[in-house]
């Protein structure tokens, strides 16, 4: 079987930061159960992963077209389209897409002191029925709800409501006759003004006064209404989605680093390197060798 580093068109993925997850692991609301990686893998051709010692936290596949297949104490069992499996932490495995129609999934990797109550002590691949249609489409929304939420920045705010997601998401394929409508409420204010200056703003060096300017604050009043909100400076959570946006394209591209610091707008590859192991807590040469998904 051919495999290859991911490239597969319209792919997305967040892994939150080591010192992050510390901080979800502190947490009163988010310690039960959080979110360390979660996206989305559409036709992934080639898609391969084999963990002889499984993966620190549990796994959840969500095959939305295609096909697949999952092997797990020398069993192996093929995955089509409303199908999932949640593999327990630990737990050595392997999976992968079919070459002949590769599957397009969601992911999600999840862990908490609550986590175990959403993993099956004997593990199978679940059928979810295809008339249920309209209910499968709410839980990629809820995928959707949980990534973009993330993609937005790792404020307290959003890191808490990604575990409700988190919660509500693995509700829907443990409670499946349960789920209920996802109802979606998003509420623009100056906060998300500023986010949404950032991301249209990834690629260029923008200041605090030019976030400021944008929002119509001065910069002393908007930094306070910043950091009351997130929890975080304006500039630390611009730079947060710099880098978060540096570790997709180390993972879905062959950009050298050099060439992601510059796409970046970093001063150079060395200033580039040392925030990004400072927000991930590794190198980017070490991050890219990670596996993901």
């Amino acid at each position: 079987m051919l495999r290859k580093r991911e490239g597969f068109i319209g792919q997305k993925a967040v892994v939150l930061p080591q010192i992050i997850q510390d901080e979800l692991c502190n947490n009163l609301l988010t310690k039960l159960l959080y979110i360390t990686d979660i996206g989305y893998y559409p036709a992934a051709l080639h898609h391969y992963r084999d963990r002889p010692s499984g993966s620190k936290q549990n796994i959840l596949i969500y095959c939305i077209e295609g096909k697949g297949w999952i092997e797990i104490s020398n069993t192996k069992r093929k995955v089509t389209k409303n199908q999932f499996f949640i593999i327990p932490a630990g737990k050595p495995h392997k999976y992968g897409s079919e070459e002949s129609d590769p599957w397009t999934i969601h992911w999600v990797h999840f862990t908490g002191e609550s986590a175990h109550n959403f993993v099956r002590k004997d593990f199978s691949v679940i059928n979810l029925s295809s008339e249920e249609n309209t209910r499968n489409d709410r839980r990629i929304r809820l995928f959707e709800e949980a990534y973009q939420t993330l993609s937005m920045g790792f404020s307290a705010e959003n890191l808490e409501y990604s575990t409700i997601c988190l919660w509500y998401l693995l509700g829907s394929f443990q409670y499946i006759t349960n789920f209920e409508r996802i109802r979606t409420i998003k509420q623009f204010d100056i906060i998300e003004k500023s986010i949404l200056y950032m991301h249209e703003h990834i690629n260029k060096k923008i200041t605090l006064a030019d976030l400021a300017r944008h929002c119509g604050f001065s910069v002393s009043q908007f930094s306070l209404v910043f950091k009351k909100k997130t929890s975080r400076s304006p500039i630390d959570y611009y730079n947060n989605l710099r880098i978060q946006n540096a570790c997709q394209m180390l993972d879905f591209t062959n950009l050298h680093i050099k060439e992601i610091s510059t796409q970046l707008d970093f001063e150079d590859q060395f200033y580039f390197s040392r925030v990004f192991r400072k927000i991930m807590g590794l190198p980017p040469k070490e991050y890219r060798k990670r596996l993901k998904g």
